[in-house]
């Protein structure tokens, strides 16, 4: 189901004209990492830390170039 999601969602935003798209995914959800680098997504370096209810969350935004 993800994988068509994600497939169905990419090619909406190619025929949208779209050239690259991004995403942000929590730094310690390695499930969802391996999932979109499985998929073509790539870490582009940008992370962002939030704190909130005591704890410090990691977002990393990954890339991936649509027309490759």
């Amino acid at each position: 189901m993800g994988r068509a999601l994600l497939s169905a969602t990419t090619g909406a935003l190619v025929a949208a004209g779209f050239r690259s798209a991004a995403l942000w995914v929590f730094a310690g959800n390695e499930r969802a990492r391996r999932f979109y680098e499985a998929a073509g997504w790539r870490a582009d370096g940008a992370a962002v830390r939030e704190e909130t209810g005591g704890r410090v969350l990691e977002e990393l935004r990954y890339r991936k170039h649509l027309l490759d």
